[in-house]
């Protein structure tokens, strides 16, 4: 085990302090022990039951603008930086600022809160809330009286509504935990048209859960429209600005959230009256037109008009037959007269085609002969020329041991001038080429 020193004791303890508490903290707790030196403030905070005290100072030119003369025996938020004097073995909060806590300071927190997510466009948009919601959510504590009062308003107002308890914790450091949680499920269960977030009256710091970011984040983006119901009349929290409709109490909360249905029968019998008086309208407008219409044919007697029709028209009718007899009798024989027409025509078309049918044959009959000696002509006249040609051709002569001189590109050479200016002569025989050099005369 190792000894230590007080110096070595007090300094590994101030060297540990300041590396737990390396950035400012905030304390709340009682001033008391108040005392002034040199423009130095000195106290103590401590909790509320008196149990524990630190000891705390202002010093001088750190922030003029507190006086700790007007905090004394009052609860407050101090903001301080943790120091370890290893000369006394004890340490103190160097305290930079201080507030009061309580309502004001709650409020004061809660307005920078609203600033905040008013400006991110939270409270903005508003869910339509159901006029006739089948199935309600209610979250809230269990077995509270907020509860009863809805459920007691609901089935007064609205009996056709199911509802359903979502119960939670409503105050407390686990509240805003536990209702974001449950929130959560109600959504996630997608059961009900409508949710009433509701608790009885209390302090500020009673509602405070209700002032949670965190769960007024949650209210906002419900996809389940939300009633909220939270305190008494002067009491507003966040969730209040959150909801798709605050309402002051519970109670009216309950109300908003449902049709009055003493309300809804009277409409209904209002209706069912007004339908009433429109029939017997209807029935008595009907009733006239039936005896109007009556008086009518009475008047003008429309069965006497029918048998004369009847009458008109069976003569109509004969007279139609007889002339369409006699149209179609007149039209047959015409046909008949068409018909054997067009049979005489077609058989001097047959004959005609017949006769033309036998000059055609006799006319290529003839043009076969005519081609044919034409044939035989261009055969004969195509072998003379053949032979013609055969006797014209170099080849042949030079056979017979003559020869044709070329100059070196291949070109006729036809007399002896020209011979003379070539030095280089080709000599073409029958059966190839020979190469000729002329040598020229000395002189």
């Amino acid at each position: 085990m190792k000894i230590y020193t007080v110096s070595e004791l007090n300094l590994e303890a101030r060297e540990t302090m300041l590396v737990a508490f390396e950035y400012p903290i905030s304390v709340k707790g009682e001033i008391t022990d108040f005392r002034s030196s040199k423009g130095h403030q000195y106290f103590r905070l401590r909790d509320k039951n008196g149990g524990y005290t630190v000891e705390c100072v202002i010093w001088k030119n750190t922030n003029d603008n507190i006086d700790i003369s007007k905090y004394v025996d009052m609860q407050v938020i101090a903001t301080a930086k943790v120091d370890f004097y290893a000369g006394f073995g004890k340490f103190q909060l160097n305290v930079s600022e201080i507030s009061e806590f309580g309502d004001g300071f709650l409020k004061k927190e809660i307005e920078k809160l609203k600033a905040k997510l008013s400006k991110e466009g939270l409270f903005d948009f508003k869910k339509e809330v159901p006029l006739f919601p089948e199935n309600i959510g209610v979250l809230t504590a269990h077995d509270s009286h907020a509860l009863k009062d809805v459920c007691s308003k609901l089935a007064e107002r609205y009996p056709l509504a199911k509802v359903y308890v979502y119960p939670s914790t409503v105050q407390g450091v686990s509240a805003p935990t536990n209702l974001v949680k449950v929130l959560k499920q109600i959504n996630h269960d997608n059961i009900v048209d409508v949710v009433l977030i509701v608790r009885g009256g209390g302090s500020l710091q009673d509602l405070m859960a209700f002032n949670d970011e965190v769960l007024v984040r949650e209210i906002s983006k419900s996809k389940i429209p939300t009633i909220t119901g939270i305190g008494h009349k002067p009491d507003v929290t966040l969730a209040d600005y959150a909801s798709d409709a605050a309402q002051e109490t519970p109670t009216a909360a309950a109300v908003r959230a449902v049709p009055d249905i003493s309300i809804l029968r009277q409409d209904i019998y209002q209706i069912e009256v007004g339908i009433n008086k429109m029939q017997q309208k209807r029935i008595i407008y009907l009733s006239d037109s039936i005896k109007n219409t009556y008086s009518l044919l009475k008047v003008n007697a429309p069965n006497r008009k029918v048998r004369a029709f009847y009458k008109d028209f069976t003569v109509n009718l004969q007279q139609l037959r007889k002339r369409t007899s006699e149209v179609l009798i007149k039209y047959q024989l015409s046909l008949d007269s068409k018909n054997l027409h067009k049979k005489q025509v077609f058989q001097m078309i047959k004959n005609k085609k017949t006769s033309a049918m036998k000059n055609i044959k006799i006319d290529i009959r003839v043009m076969e002969k005519s081609i044919l000696n034409k044939l035989n002509q261009f055969e004969e006249l195509l072998k003379l020329k053949n032979q013609q040609v055969n006797q014209s051709n170099p080849k042949n002569i030079l056979k017979k041991g003559y020869a044709i001189i070329r100059d070196k590109e291949y070109k006729i050479i036809k007399d002896s001038k020209n011979a003379k200016n070539n030095i280089e002569l080709k000599i073409e025989m029958m059966d190839g080429y020979i190469d000729v050099y002329r040598k020229e005369k000395k002189t």
